[in-house]
């Protein structure tokens, strides 16, 4: 009886413990989902903003050949404006990963010359737009700025994070040796899933589809 009572004994601790873990990880996944909407509801504004400004009208001038009639005008007029946003584009990825849940943007300014970084120093980033952005002296500046912060901060990741991938391309994820020191070269999908995965829950693609809604509502 003995041997019994121990047993249930241990079984109930068993299951008392695994609810307080059940309890932990729901307060846990609750918060996080708190943290989600007041991110969203900070990039709001700051998106807003970024979009509206400095944009210039549409000028249509009609040429001898060229398509005037009003209907052309309209649709160039939205192309211009499509434009525009695409050009801010990189601006606006900045500020979607450097306030993000744990993440800071480091501005202008700021002693590594880099963009964003984890607010607990694991993760610092230099974020490109699109895999075509540097040239090899741009190149050379940013894998030069990377290698200075990761030898100064050794157990950092030192990022070259790349929004928009060649089309197709499949090394997604790479280690780059410069000065001696690695640097992780990450593009597309993979960097938004480093970024935006909480407690193995991957956001990206919800929080494209919301900042999407923003620029092209």
């Amino acid at each position: 009886m003995e041997v019994l009572t121990t047993d249930l004994h241990n079984l109930n601790i068993s299951k008392i413990n695994n609810f307080k873990n059940i309890c932990q990880i729901t307060t846990y996944s609750s918060n996080y989902i708190n943290n989600l909407s007041k991110y969203k509801k900070k990039l709001t504004p700051l998106i807003t903003k970024i979009i509206n400004a400095n944009c210039s009208k549409y000028t249509h001038e009609c040429t001898l050949l060229g398509n005037n009639s009003p209907e052309n005008i309209y649709n160039l007029t939205i192309a211009h404006n499509i434009r525009q946003k695409h050009m801010k584009e990189g601006i606006i990825a900045q500020i979607m990963i450097g306030n993000f849940i744990d993440w800071e943007d480091l501005g202008i300014g700021h002693p590594s010359g880099l963009d964003c970084r984890k607010i607990d120093n694991s993760i610092i980033m230099e974020i490109k737009n699109k895999y075509n952005t540097c040239n090899s002296s741009s190149q050379k500046t940013l894998l030069d700025k990377l290698s200075k912060y990761k030898k100064n901060n050794p157990d950092t990741i030192c990022v070259w994070g790349i929004i928009n991938s060649k089309p197709n391309y499949k090394k997604l994820q790479e280690i780059i040796i410069h000065n001696d020191e690695k640097i992780l070269k990450i593009q597309g999908s993979e960097l938004l899933k480093l970024i935006f995965t909480i407690n193995d829950e991957n956001y990206s693609h919800d929080i494209i589809k919301f900042i999407k809604n923003i620029m092209y509502k």
